[in-house]
């Protein structure tokens, strides 16, 4: 007595697969890209721990850009933008250094501190409000988030 898969069972579980799939792929996707105000505050976190990261280690001054007008934050050595969807949150930020543009920079130095100041995203559903703070310390040189009330 052999043991196996014929091909056509192996086919059917694959057609069963692509209808699911088909069926479940585009909900995933669609809220992996709905804005989440959440998502958006992990995501610029990520960008500051990684520009503390890279000043310790080059020894270099590392710059992040918040654009709130735009929508968008960069760091200044690469320039890439990246953009918030408009069902993301609004961006607001407060630092030490403001641009003629609006546009807030937050330092990271080599010793591991920052320049220090907060970035907001607010998300208005009807009359309900979610709004998270990332706050940056800048004598321990750490980013923590936190729900905020208002």
């Amino acid at each position: 007595m052999k043991k196996g898969f014929t091909l056509l069972e192996l086919l059917l579980v694959l057609v069963i697969l692509s209808v699911a799939l088909a069926v479940v792929g585009p909900a995933i996707g669609s809220r992996l890209k709905s804005g989440d105000p959440r998502q958006t505050i992990r995501q610029l976190r990520a960008a500051v721990e990684l520009l503390r990261v890279r000043a310790i280690q080059e020894g270099k001054e590392e710059i992040l850009v918040i654009a709130p007008r735009q929508h968008a934050y960069w760091s200044e050595r690469d320039g890439t933008r990246i953009y918030i969807p408009s069902d993301g949150g609004e961006l607001s930020a407060r630092g030490r250094w403001v641009r003629p543009e609006g546009e807030v920079e937050f330092r990271f130095y080599p010793d591991g501190t920052n320049s220090g100041g907060e970035v907001r995203v607010e998300q208005r559903r009807g009359v309900a409000v979610t709004a998270y703070v990332l706050s940056l310390d800048p004598l321990l040189g750490t980013a923590t988030i936190s729900l905020a009330e208002d």
